[in-house]
């Protein structure tokens, strides 16, 4: 089965979840969630816990995604004159860069999501992050051991989990909510698709940063695309409980009064039936009504899936950000996109890919070492070889034992000798000298000596004149056997009781550029019951004649019937049946 781990990485929390299974079914087999304590240093502190978490509960590193904050995030609705998905990504940021005055074009990530397309044009919405943001999470992730492959916010990995539970439907509209610790995703989805998006830079634990005068934030008063602005600046916490749960009660009622400006400003085809709340849970929300909207508890968990009986509302992104990973891709979302995109690539296969090279260099030392080996044995049989065929040829004549090849040639001679004289300059003794060319290796110097030997033949050959250019005429015999051969092997049963009245075969050489040949003559006497059948064996002995690859022509010539008198001499004789053969297209067995 599949396995695959989702992390929610916030400003002061974490929650992960890990499953098993596919994106129909599976099985949640680990989940955690917890806070980052303060430090010094909170990216390395944040890599201490996340690596923790991930080897207690054995997350599989090449299936993980992570969801960041939404409140980093802007959200902005344009619309372009194509369709094209391939046009879209190479013309969206600078389409978009006149409305991220904030930031420069080149230091953010932009993804988009279709809100409506047609064949010429198409409704984007379209979510700008900077760099900075992304590559921060990468380094806890990357100082933690994990490396995820895909990076999201947490409102496409909410709007996941509740398209995969079967929550959005074509014929309803919801809003859905994520509560964080310092900023709150809004999505609006219409009959199944995304509508708006906007980040409220509020959240659960932003009483610990409370923000001042946040009614005039750019957040509050964003647009229904999308909302955001600077984090504003900080305050000493409160001390006392009380003051505590006032500002608990007061953040509430900011979000529910913000989530009451995206119900009336949203601009949906079917109604709105209510509105799904996931995150860290806040009193007074759940259970109650916003515009007469319900407000119920996003529950994108099935019944008996491994989800913890309470508190599961905090896992709802992780779980998108894990089903993502198991193929649930309902709202496509990239922030490693660009040079980001890849960053971590080479690390992911940094560790086999040099296992991977240190086996490929040893075993092709290996390799060198053995062909070497094998190199050298096969040098020493070549030259125990050539020792012996100098041996055979010429003897020894240091020792005085003379060859077995009488009137050795004097070029093979002179080889040989200049060959041991060079070995001689070299430093080799006469007893035990190692014939080295230094021109030629061992094969090359066997060569030679055969190109020597060959070069001898060839002249003695042309000094007996067996060169080839005189050849023997073709036999007579020979073609007249091989006519009367094909009788006897098409046998009685097919060409009757033959007579030969008469034999004439003759050599007749070639002319100019014609090819030598024999003319064979024969008068047979074919007989048969009638001169029917005598025919027909005529024919095919005539026939099998013409299939063999060494007749050039047969001329049948003319046939008349026996008299018919006597019982036992019916059948046909022949005149002028001749038979031109060609006696060097016979195949012939080597050695005969």
């Amino acid at each position: 089965m599949a396995k695959s781990c989702g992390i929610r990485i916030g400003p002061k929390r974490y929650e992960l979840v890990v499953l098993d299974g596919s994106a129909k079914k599976h099985r949640i087999t680990a989940f955690k969630a917890g806070e980052f304590p303060a430090s010094a240093d909170p990216a390395a502190e944040a890599a201490r816990i996340l690596k923790e978490a991930a080897k207690t509960h054995s997350i599989p590193h090449d299936s993980v995604g992570v969801a960041i904050d939404s409140g980093l995030a802007a959200f902005r609705s344009i619309k372009l004159p194509f369709a094209d998905a391939a046009k879209i990504d190479e013309v969206i940021k600078f389409e978009v860069e006149s409305q991220l005055p904030q930031w420069a074009i080149d230091d953010v990530v932009v993804d988009w999501a279709a809100r409506g397309e047609s064949d010429k044009e198409s409704d984007l919405l379209v979510t700008a992050l900077p760099k900075s943001e992304v590559r921060k999470v990468l380094d806890v992730c990357s100082k933690a051991g994990i490396e995820p492959l895909e990076v999201e916010i947490e409102a496409t990995a909410m709007v996941n989990a509740a398209m995969s539970a079967d929550i959005c439907h074509v014929d309803d509209a919801q809003v859905l909510v994520h509560i964080g610790e310092g900023s709150t995703a809004v999505v609006v989805v219409d009959g199944g698709r995304v509508r708006s998006m906007r980040a409220i830079h509020l959240g659960a634990l932003s009483h610990d940063n409370p923000a001042a005068e946040p009614e005039s934030s750019p957040a509050a008063e964003g647009s229904a695309a999308g909302a955001e602005g600077a984090p504003p600046a900080p305050v000493a916490a409160p001390q006392t409980p009380e003051e505590l749960q006032r500002l608990l009660e007061h953040a509430v009622s900011r979000i529910r009064r913000e989530l009451g400006r995206t119900v009336s400003g949203a601009r949906t085809s079917n109604p709105i039936e209510a509105i799904y709340v996931c995150g860290i849970e806040l009193p007074d929300l759940i259970g109650t009504q916003v515009l007469d909207l319900p407000v119920y508890e996003l529950d994108v968990f099935e019944a008996d899936s491994g989800q913890p009986l309470q508190g599961a509302s905090p896992l709802v992104v992780a779980y998108g950000a894990a089903l993502r990973q198991l193929g649930a891709v309902h709202l496509p979302a990239s922030l490693r996109r660009e040079e980001l995109k890849y960053t971590g690539a080479f690390e992911r296969i940094e560790l086999p890919l040099a296992v991977a090279s240190l086996l490929l260099v040893t075993l092709l030392a290996v390799f060198v070492i053995f062909e070497t080996k094998l190199g050298q044995l096969r040098d020493g049989d070549i030259d125990l070889w050539r020792r012996y065929v100098n041996l055979y040829i010429q003897g020894d004549p240091a020792k005085g034992q003379p060859g077995d090849l009488e009137q050795v040639p004097k070029p093979l001679t002179d080889y040989l000798a200049a060959v041991r004289a060079a070995s001689k300059k070299q430093g080799a003794s006469e007893r035990d000298n190692p014939e080295i060319d230094p021109d030629r290796t061992r094969l090359e110097q066997l060569k030679r000596v055969y190109n020597l030997l060959t070069i001898e033949v060839d002249k003695l050959d042309k000094a007996l004149g067996n060169t080839g250019e005189v050849t023997m005429p073709q036999s007579a015999l020979e073609a007249l056997t091989l006519s009367l051969g094909v009788m006897t092997e098409l046998g009685e049963e097919q060409v009757g009781r033959v007579g030969i009245r008469k034999v004439k075969s003759q050599y007749l050489p070639g002319r100019s550029t014609g090819a030598d040949k024999v003319e064979v003559a024969i008068d047979f006497t074919f007989f048969a019951a009638d001169s029917v059948t005598a025919t027909q064996n005529f024919e095919r002995y005539c026939g099998e004649l013409r299939k063999k690859p060494w007749v050039i022509e047969v001329e049948q010539g003319g046939s008349k019937s026996l008299a018919d008198n006597p019982a036992d001499n019916r059948g046909i004789y022949t005149e002028s049946f001749k038979v031109r053969c060609d006696l060097s297209k016979v195949e012939r067995k080597v050695g005969a």
